[in-house]
């Protein structure tokens, strides 16, 4: 190995270091995840202030910086709730898949599947029936050679 080939390798090395450290350390901004707003909005409700029970905290006039307004009264029922955020939940797919009876999401687990191709499929199987095997799931359009491979091992035709 020559002077630069180990400079790169080298620069290499660090920058992975760097990114390990960055990725698993203590320290740092927390993610969106952690912070509860359904919390937050519940304590400002339930805060007073001078003896008057108010639905946000307030700090010199205005509404503190890092809590979200919520509505005046609790039993409004305009009153809209923000939407809570968090891990999107995916479904369990046992494999092998049945591909005649597979929603989209079960279809989106297959490796190189996608939200368009499977709702292709889908389609396709509406509209000309049951597939009957691999030749009649490589007619779907964005089905090729190479990506009916990948599908096969993991589908099975009824």
């Amino acid at each position: 190995m020559n002077a630069a080939e180990k400079k790169v390798v080298r620069i290499a090395i660090f920058l992975f270091a760097v990114g390990t450290l960055v990725r698993f350390a203590p320290w740092g901004l927390p993610a969106i995840e952690n912070v509860d707003i359904a919390d937050r909005q519940k304590h400002a409700q339930t805060s007073k202030v001078s003896g008057v029970a108010q639905s946000r905290l307030e700090y010199a006039g205005e509404s503190a910086p890092d809590m979200p307004a919520v509505a005046e009264s609790a039993g409004d029922p305009q009153a809209k709730s923000p939407p809570k955020r968090g891990k999107k939940k995916k479904a369990v797919v046992r494999f092998p898949l049945r591909i005649n009876d597979a929603t989209a999401d079960e279809l989106c687990a297959l490796k190189g599947v996608g939200p368009k191709l499977a709702d292709k499929i889908i389609a396709f199987r509406e509209a000309n029936g049951p597939f009957g095997g691999p030749s009649s799931l490589q007619k779907v359009p964005g089905i090729g050679k190479k990506k009916l491979e990948g599908i096969l091992p993991w589908v099975i035709f009824d």
